[in-house]
C-alpha cells in the first residue's frame, strides 16, 4: 500500500472449516498491518476539517467513522486517501484507502493481506437474517441507518471468496443490496448463486443508484429503503418457478389453449 515502505509480521492463515474449500492453501501467508497505524489515521481524520467534511458529506455520522475506526493518511507526494480498516475477531488484517478529491477516484490496499468480509464479525449474530453490500461504504450506509447486520465484499462486485460461503452458510436469509446497474447485478446473482439461490433475495434499487447515493439523495430514504426490503424477490432460475406462477400459468393456457 501507498510509496511509504514499512515492516510488517507476517502470519500463516488457518483454513476455514465447512464444506466448501477455501481459496488459500494452508500455508499461505498474510501480512499483518500495525494497529497503531489505522489508530494513528483515524486521530488525523479526526484532526482533519477537509476530510472529515467529505466522509460526513456521504451520509456517514461521527459515531459510524467510530466505529468503523475510519482514518486519514498522506503518502510521501501529499496524495490525501481515506483508510477503511479491516478487522477480523476485533484485530486489524487490511487496511483499504480511497483517494481523495480532487484527485481521481481509485482504492489501494497493504500488499499480500488477507481479504475478508468487511464488518464480518457480525455475522455470528445474524444468523436470520444477513445484508451483504457492494463495498465498504455502502455496508457503512446501511450500519448508519439502523441496519446492523450488514458485511460488505472487499475485493469487488465480481469476486467473492469460497472461505466467506463458509462462513454464511448458517444465515438462513440473504439480502443481497448491490449497485443496479450490470456489474453490480451480474454479481449479485453470481453470489446468490454459490451461497444458494433458496435463501437469497435480491433488493433491486433505482436505476443507477448504490446504497450510499440512495441515502443520499432519496428524500424519506430509510422509509422507502423498508419498502425496498419487502418487495425483494428470490432470483429467477431457470427451469424452476414459484407455485403462485405455476398456477397463473397453468390458468392462462386453459384460457387459450390455442397459443
Amino acid at each position: 500500500y501507498g510509496d511509504a515502505p514499512e515492516p510488517m509480521p507476517r502470519r500463516t492463515a488457518t483454513k476455514p472449516q465447512g464444506s466448501v474449500n477455501a481459496a488459500f492453501s494452508n500455508n499461505k501467508t498474510y501480512v499483518m498491518p500495525e494497529e497503531k497505524r489505522a489508530t494513528d489515521a483515524h486521530t488525523r481524520l479526526l484532526d482533519d476539517a477537509e476530510a472529515l467534511g467529505y466522509v460526513t458529506g456521504r451520509g456517514l455520522s461521527m459515531e459510524t467513522v467510530n466505529q468503523f475506526k475510519l482514518g486519514l493518511e498522506i503518502d510521501r507526494n501529499g496524495g490525501r486517501w481515506l483508510s477503511i480498516p479491516h478487522f477480523e475477531a476485533g484485530r486489524l488484517v487490511n487496511m483499504k484507502s480511497r483517494s481523495l478529491p480532487p484527485a481521481a477516484k481509485t482504492f489501494r490496499r497493504v500488499k499480500d493481506c488477507k481479504s475478508i468480509l468487511f464488518n464480518g464479525d457480525v455475522i455470528k449474530q445474524s444468523a436470520d437474517e444477513l445484508f451483504i453490500a457492494e463495498g465498504e461504504t455502502d455496508a457503512m450506509t446501511l450500519w448508519n441507518n439502523g441496519i446492523k447486520n450488514v458485511v460488505a465484499v472487499t475485493t469487488g462486485a465480481g469476486s467473492f471468496d469460497a472461505s466467506w460461503v463458509d462462513q454464511l452458510q448458517e444465515v438462513k436469509r440473504i439480502i443481497l443490496c448491490y449497485d443496479a446497474d450490470e456489474a453490480g447485478q451480474k454479481g449479485a446473482r453470481e453470489v446468490a448463486r454459490r451461497l444458494g439461490f433458496d435463501r437469497c433475495l435480491n433488493l433491486q434499487l433505482p436505476e443507477g443508484a448504490d446504497i450510499n447515493s440512495f441515502f443520499c439523495e432519496e428524500q424519506d430514504a430509510a422509509a422507502k429503503f423498508l419498502e425496498l426490503i419487502d418487495q425483494a424477490r428470490p432470483y429467477d432460475v431457470e427451469g424452476v418457478c414459484s407455485f403462485a406462477d405455476a398456477l397463473e400459468q397453468y390458468r392462462l393456457e386453459l384460457e387459450n389453449p390455442n397459443q
